[in-house]
């Protein structure tokens, strides 16, 4: 949670800093691009990935995949886990004829094979965030191929993300949003990729 404030705070102070560098300048927004014969108009726009989120099939793909694999994961160990119960309710009901050696057996077994569990329901959770990581990080690559591309016509200077979770954008005009047009590329590459989809 300090990271995600620090990041947060940073990310304003570079904004701010921006903003009061260009406007230093006076009333215009052109500011030199380190040649002297050149200067370039700042443009803003921003990408809302929530909006991306929903519309985005190669996303939508990824977080079904992810949720299947979990659900998956979550049934498998609840029934391992049943079957375990299972077990010790059986020798349980065994009663008054267990003798303490096989109580003792079984209490060893028992705790093996749950220490066992928890070992192998640890290990999917690790596995799980670290492939939902990875498909986090083949999104932002995926994105950041598409921007560069989609930005050598527009021309923008910064494109932004805006998230409800990650709201440090305090005021945005709608007409900078450039989500719509990022979803319908983003969607036109996947297809060309994925024909069936």
């Amino acid at each position: 949670m300090n990271q995600k404030i620090v990041n947060i705070a940073l990310s304003l102070a570079i904004i701010v800093l921006l903003v009061l560098n260009f406007s230093k300048k006076g009333s215009s927004t052109a500011v030199s691009n380190g040649k002297t014969d050149s200067t370039q108009v700042l443009k803003f726009a921003y990408v809302d990935l929530d909006s991306l989120q929903e519309k985005y099939l190669y996303y939508q793909e990824k977080t079904k995949e992810f949720n299947t694999k979990k659900e998956t994961a979550d049934r498998d160990l609840n029934a391992a886990f049943q079957k375990i119960d299972n077990e010790r309710v059986a020798f349980i009901q065994r009663g008054q004829s267990v003798t303490q050696a096989e109580a003792e057996n079984f209490q060893r077994v028992y705790q093996g094979k749950m220490q066992n569990l928890e070992e192998q329901k640890k290990q999917l959770e690790n596995n799980i965030a670290t492939e939902g990581m990875k498909t986090m990080e083949e999104l932002k690559k995926t994105m950041n191929t598409f921007l560069e591309e989609y930005n050598k016509d527009k021309k923008y200077t910064f494109i932004f993300s805006f998230s409800t979770a990650m709201d440090i954008l305090f005021y945005k005009d709608k007409s900078y949003n450039i989500t719509n047009d990022v979803v319908d590329g983003l969607n036109k590459a996947y297809k060309k990729v994925n024909p069936t989809k």
